[in-house]
């Protein structure tokens, strides 16, 4: 049963140890999540920190900050979130100085946008593209394209 677990009177222990064996994080992403928590812990311990302040919290996305975009400190934000209410029951929605530190860093912001090609350029690779190479791609193109 998790640590964390309160033992709520009149609670039968079948029911609490089941309501412990439950996984609270999403089934795909899983792995993710528990990286995204080791690396936090991790930091913390590296830097000699046993509190879950906003400051420490603060102080760590500033350091995420000059490695990784503004999308990606989201995710590890959402992935933190959800894994330190977990296993240590602490709530970094109400840090009020972190969310507002990430949205300013999301102000100037320009997401990529996916090239893709243009009907008239799907056109020329399906008939100038030699056979030899491109057949499958030729053919998948043109599937896609009926299905459309």
């Amino acid at each position: 049963m998790d640590e964390n677990t309160e033992n709520l009177p009149g609670t039968p222990p079948e029911v609490a140890e089941a309501a412990g064996a439950v996984n609270l994080l999403p089934e795909k992403s899983q792995k993710l999540y528990k990286i995204a928590y080791n690396q936090f812990m991790k930091w913390k311990q590296e830097k000699k920190i046993t509190s879950f302040s906003e400051r420490v919290i603060l102080a760590y996305f500033a350091d995420l900050s000059s490695k990784y975009k503004i999308s990606t400190l989201w995710t590890y934000y959402s992935m933190l979130r959800s894994t330190l209410n977990i296993n240590h029951n602490i709530n970094i929605e109400q840090y009020h100085k972190l969310r507002a530190f990430l949205k300013r860093q999301g102000e100037n912001y320009q997401p990529k946008k996916a090239k893709t090609l243009s009907p008239q350029q799907i056109t020329k690779f399906i008939t100038e593209a030699p056979d030899v190479k491109y057949l499958a791609t030729k053919v998948r193109n043109y599937c896609f394209k009926i299905m459309l």
